[in-house]
């Protein structure tokens, strides 16, 4: 199934756009904005981390490392997780 696009213009001012160092190319900003924009979602948990992805226009690997760099985890690790873990743990050893 093929995804549907729809338009957004959003308007900012040239000292912002300036200050996106070295983004002289529409396609730069853009594409900046993209990720931006994903980054933020996933992190709201409005999108998931695939959705993310698609978004931000990059492979899993890379994009969980753009999160890692500033410092949002890709997973989350619940109390839950932690206790079936020590449960597995204790199990096996």
């Amino acid at each position: 199934m093929a995804t549907k696009f729809e338009r957004v213009e959003v308007e900012l001012p040239q000292d912002i756009i300036f200050a996106m160092r070295g983004l002289q190319k529409a396609e730069d900003i853009k594409r900046k904005l993209k990720i931006a924009l994903a980054i933020v979602l996933f992190q709201e948990k409005t999108i998931s981390l695939g959705k993310a992805t698609e978004l931000a226009e990059m492979s899993r690997v890379r994009f969980i490392e753009l999160l890692k760099k500033h410092g949002i985890p890709a997973y989350e690790y619940r109390e839950k997780d932690f206790e079936k873990d020590q449960q597995m743990i204790a199990k096996i050893g």
